[in-house]
């Protein structure tokens, strides 16, 4: 068992020792380890009954031996004159008293659009700064400022973590940016065409089934005037469709630049809590472009799986080569991108005719197709008003 506080190792010679004996127990002096060898009493003592064993021995002629001290009270009493010392101590203690007692810094947490600056301003104008006690700062109360200071703070939190102040903090989420989409405007037509259907939704129509219109040309007129003469501008919408014609061209040569993959090269790595050290020494990933892959093979002990894994990452360079196709391959390649074309342009509307024309050129082969379609083509114009 370990001995706790300070304590004195002594033994006991000659005069009257069994009335010393006696005179411990009486006086209620406690001792550990009490032994009689050869005319001498040896025994333990707390240190804070050491002087009225000590005037015992002289009541009784008994002559005392001290053995040994234990205790922090001995370790420290060489050092009760050296007075630099002390104050070296007392410095440490006043200083680390002092660098958790005031704000020595001041952290900011989760502001990505509110700037440092302006949260540090905020509470600056309610007092807290750096070098501000921390017994004077109202936490709850700078906390319920802070909100009304800077409206975009949606939450907010103040902590004291040795001399630092930390502040946490929320944004407010901003919903989607509203776009209008009511304002004064015509619907035009976007493309020379001949109207087969119109369908109003808002304004008047100008134009007719079967009228003929250019590019730009009026279609649902969003100006309107009533009885009294009072002209009000509005939202015109509506669906126009009509019958125009448009061309697609494309070449493609016989020759091409494409890039092919290469051999793969692979690297190893050994996550250990998610830090990664490398296995592969003097490793190099290739130069230029390629496709990186890996797989993760993680450590299992027991069936539990370990923080430890180990992952191999594959690198496949992208090599520069010319192909070379042939007169059905360039064909089957314009084909395919004349059909992109139309199902990301066209997919809605209707071909009436398509008229295509392959012609060779010094490179390769050009493609020439000629639509008939009929779809939408009304699109909206703005109204400028010029305020008097």
């Amino acid at each position: 068992m370990r001995k706790m506080g300070a304590w004195i190792d002594f033994s006991a010679e000659g005069g009257e020792l069994s009335a010393f004996r006696d005179g411990l127990r009486s006086r209620h002096f406690p001792c550990r380890q009490q032994q009689m060898c050869g005319g001498s009493f040896h025994a333990q003592t707390r240190a804070r009954n050491w002087y009225g064993i000590v005037r015992l021995a002289e009541e009784t002629g008994t002559e005392l031996t001290v053995h040994r001290k234990t205790g922090l009270r001995f370790r420290l009493r060489p050092y009760r004159l050296r007075f630099g010392l002390l104050a070296g101590m007392l410095l440490a203690c006043a200083f680390f008293w002092w660098s958790n007692a005031y704000v020595r810094r001041i952290e900011i947490n989760g502001n990505t659009e509110i700037s440092d600056g302006e949260i540090l301003s905020a509470l600056d104008a309610l007092g807290v700064r750096e070098g501000t006690p921390f017994r004077a700062i109202p936490f709850t109360y700078v906390e319920q400022c802070m909100r009304l200071s800077v409206s975009r703070i949606e939450w907010i939190a103040l902590r004291h973590t040795g001399g630092r102040l930390v502040v946490d903090l929320t944004e407010e989420r901003r919903g989607p940016e509203t776009v209008p989409d009511r304002m004064p405007c015509n619907v035009v037509a976007a493309v020379p065409a001949q109207i087969t259907g119109i369908n109003v939704l808002g304004g008047t129509a100008v134009r007719q089934i079967g009228d003929a219109v250019r590019a730009g040309d009026l279609l649902i007129s969003g100006i309107s005037a009533d009885p009294f003469g009072v002209t009000r501008c509005t939202h015109a919408d509506g669906i126009v469709t009509g019958i125009y014609e448009t061309e697609f061209s494309r070449e493609q040569p016989y020759c091409a630049e494409v890039t092919v993959p290469g051999e793969p090269v692979s690297e190893r790595f050994l996550s250990v809590f998610g830090k990664r050290f490398s296995l592969s020494f003097r490793f190099r990933p290739p130069e230029g472009d390629f496709i990186y892959e890996e797989t993760q093979e993680p450590l299992t002990l027991f069936g539990r799986t370990l923080p430890i894994a180990q992952i191999t990452g594959s690198y496949t360079p992208l090599l520069p080569t010319i192909a070379v196709y042939s007169e059905d391959e360039v064909r089957a390649m314009l084909e395919e991108s004349a059909r992109i074309y139309e199902r990301n342009f066209h997919q809605n509307d209707r071909i009436l005719s398509r008229k295509a024309v392959f012609v060779p050129t010094d490179l390769g082969i050009s493609l020439k197709i000629h639509y008939e379609i009929e779809g939408v083509i009304g699109k909206t114009s703005e109204i400028f008003v010029k305020l008097s």
